[in-house]
């Protein structure tokens, strides 16, 4: 499921050695060395703008707010930020980062080529590419031509995604202050939708208690009628809608944390399915087992309901600096949990008329059993799911 972005990032972005502290982006650096020496690659050009930027925030911690940025890494392991903006906002940009090097973007082709007749020594490089799902034509032309003379350029996205998907401790603890905040912006959706108010009152109450939290970012979906799909919350209707289904996604120090609820105040067939499918999935969830596997454990609670289609080819992704990663996700086939991982987890059912339900949850994969960060199915049923999946 795909959000649309918000047209001006608000929020705190400057980078904060206290979240998340120079020695964490240097062991990232060393992980992305081991990739380029694997391949055998002499740099690497990592993309990101402000509706996609999780590759280059990795690296970096810069979160473009006008146009794409770009990190150029060299195999002395020195990193240049190129950002969008007249030479006058380097001064703002370089609070956003913890590299020294920032510098305008310009011409892009021309300091891609700069940076190479710099650093490159061999008479043919290979250069790696991080971040082309996100990119543009022009910039991708831009880049491609400016390598060329020296060599070629190998989407590097696959091996690189990889590491994303492997949190630190420290980003672990970003996504457990992403999903506090989760928590306590949902907390109104239930109790403004089960008290009979609008679907624009709830939304409005989740979000101010989010942004009082310190979120940088919220975004909500919410049912426009008696069970529908959520949607965005367009115009000033406020209409009383039972079931509720509602998404909530919140952004902390850059971590996305996301949720689903569905809040009704009558007993729903759909939800007791979709919550029973939902802790089927936690209760096997383990580093090594599949998106697929996790899928067919929810469909043998479902019955004799249908799997809802919003979530149906989207049970669950690995998440972070992104909302969905990878970039261009795995398809459900492939996708395997990863043990450190962070993940969230999705279960719906559809049946007659407005009797339809999702809920979801974020959980941390550990060594030996997960950590519950976030659940629609309520602090005890998600306790118990856990303690089950040892």
């Amino acid at each position: 499921m795909r959000l649309k972005h918000t047209a001006l990032l608000t929020g705190p972005y400057d980078w904060d050695p206290a979240l998340v502290p120079v020695q964490e982006f240097e062991a990232r650096l060393a992980e992305v060395q081991h990739v380029l020496a694997k391949y055998q690659e002499s740099g690497l050009v990592a993309h990101g703008n402000s509706a996609e930027y999780g590759a280059l925030a990795y690296l970096t911690g810069f979160v473009p707010k006008l146009g794409p940025a770009f990190a150029l890494v060299g195999r002395d392991r020195s990193v240049r930020l190129l950002v969008s903006g007249s030479p006058t906002m380097l001064s703002a940009a370089k609070r956003l980062t913890w590299i020294k090097d920032v510098r305008p973007v310009g011409d892009l082709r021309a300091s891609i080529a700069s940076w190479l007749s710099e650093g490159i020594r061999d008479e043919r490089v290979a250069i790696g590419l991080w971040g082309s799902c996100a990119m543009a034509w022009r910039p991708y032309k831009a880049i491609s031509t400016a390598i060329k003379p020296y060599g070629k350029m190998v989407d590097l996205g696959a091996p690189l995604e990889a590491l994303r998907q492997r949190k630190s401790s420290w980003e672990h603890e970003l996504s457990r202050q992403a999903s506090r905040i989760l928590h306590a912006a949902i907390r109104p959706i239930a109790r403004v939708g089960t008290a009979g108010a609008g679907a624009r009152s709830a939304a409005l109450a989740a979000e101010h208690e989010a942004f009082v939290l310190g979120a940088q970012d919220v975004r909500i979906l919410a049912s426009a009628r008696n069970g529908g799909p959520p949607l965005a919350l367009d115009g000033p209707s406020d209409a009383v809608v039972d079931p509720l289904l509602a998404y909530v996604a919140v952004r902390f120090a850059g971590y996305w944390a996301e949720g689903f609820i569905t809040v009704s105040r009558s007993p729903l067939g759909a939800l007791r399915r979709a919550e029973d499918g939902l802790g089927a999935m936690l209760q096997r969830a383990r580093a090594g087992v599949t998106f697929k596997e996790l899928a067919s454990f929810a469909e043998k609670h479902l019955s004799p309901y249908r799997i809802h289609p919003l979530v149906e080819h989207s049970i669950g992704n690995s998440i972070g600096l992104s909302l969905e990663e990878p970039c261009d996700p795995a398809p459900e086939e492939t996708g395997t949990l990863q043990e450190s991982g962070v993940y969230t987890l999705r279960c719906g059912a559809m049946g007659e008329g407005s009797d339809n339900a999702i809920v979801s949850a974020m959980m941390r994969i550990g060594h030996e059993r997960i950590e519950v960060l976030w659940s629609g199915l309520g602090e005890s049923k998600a306790n118990d799911a856990a303690r089950a999946s040892l």
